[in-house]
């Protein structure tokens, strides 16, 4: 693992990180997705940088004034993973099986494996009841939530962005 002198923290996202948070997703998204061949280049790049940039900058406000959370790993002074969590969208998904979803949790390739992601997941969500969305086939990532209690409710969607099927995960 690539790291500073001291190990790296996690933080509730700050004012001033979404553009470092948007490039670290971009990078996950490089190498977890496009690099493993599961998802087409210009489906995952069809979201640029300067999008997800102004994304970013909507739901790290949205934490900020504690609609959301959004909690980051820090090593020195670069963000290296993130994790995301909201009430559940009733508009969006009215069915939704819990009042909270994890949207999303991402480490640089490098950090995974360290125990940065159960210290992101635990910060986010901590042990409540909770749902999220994976991509099928997902295996390393669907072997975490599950060791964390999620598992397959039998509803599934496709992602019309990436061209996948998703899963969802209950807990």
């Amino acid at each position: 693992m690539a790291s500073s002198a001291a190990s790296p923290v996690i933080r509730d996202a700050r004012s001033g990180d979404a553009p470092f948070i948007a490039r670290m997703h971009w990078e996950s998204h490089q190498s977890t997705y496009i690099a493993s061949g599961a998802v087409a280049r210009e489906r995952i790049e069809a979201w640029t940088l300067d999008r997800r940039s102004e994304a970013w900058e909507r739901i790290v406000d949205e934490s900020v004034r504690g609609e959301r959370t959004v909690v980051v790993a820090v090593d020195g002074e670069r963000i290296v993973g993130f994790a995301d969590a909201r009430p559940a969208d009733r508009t969006e998904e009215p069915d939704a099986p819990r009042d909270l979803e994890l949207k999303g949790l991402y480490l640089l390739d490098a950090y995974q494996g360290s125990g940065l992601g159960q210290a992101l997941l635990d910060a986010a969500i901590g042990s409540r009841p909770a749902f999220l969305w994976a991509m099928a086939g997902e295996t390393r990532a669907r072997a975490f939530y599950r060791r964390n209690g999620f598992e397959p409710d039998g509803v599934d969607l496709p992602f019309e962005p990436w061209d996948i099927s998703t899963v969802r995960l209950v807990r």
